[in-house]
């Protein structure tokens, strides 16, 4: 993966969305990780920009976080 999509502002924009909803939910990286079955570094890295999302990961992210992930979709437009 170039370093310049997950620098970009859309991947930037899908991130912050993220987080926006994982704080709404009032979860932590960890407590996301651990609902994930993922490690701690797997919601770091996302966060950091260090580590782009596939569509499959998205959903369960969004599903987690209880929401669905078309609604997180359109805030990145917001």
């Amino acid at each position: 993966m170039a370093l310049k999509h997950l620098r970009s502002a859309k991947h930037r924009a899908l991130v912050a969305v993220i987080v926006k909803a994982r704080r709404a939910a009032g979860l932590t990286q960890r407590q996301l990780a651990d609902k994930l079955k993922r490690s701690n570094s797997f919601v770091w890295k996302i966060e950091a920009f260090e580590r782009q999302i596939n569509t499959l990961e998205f959903i369960e992210i969004a599903r987690i976080l209880g929401f669905k992930a078309s609604t997180l979709l359109a805030e990145m437009d917001e």
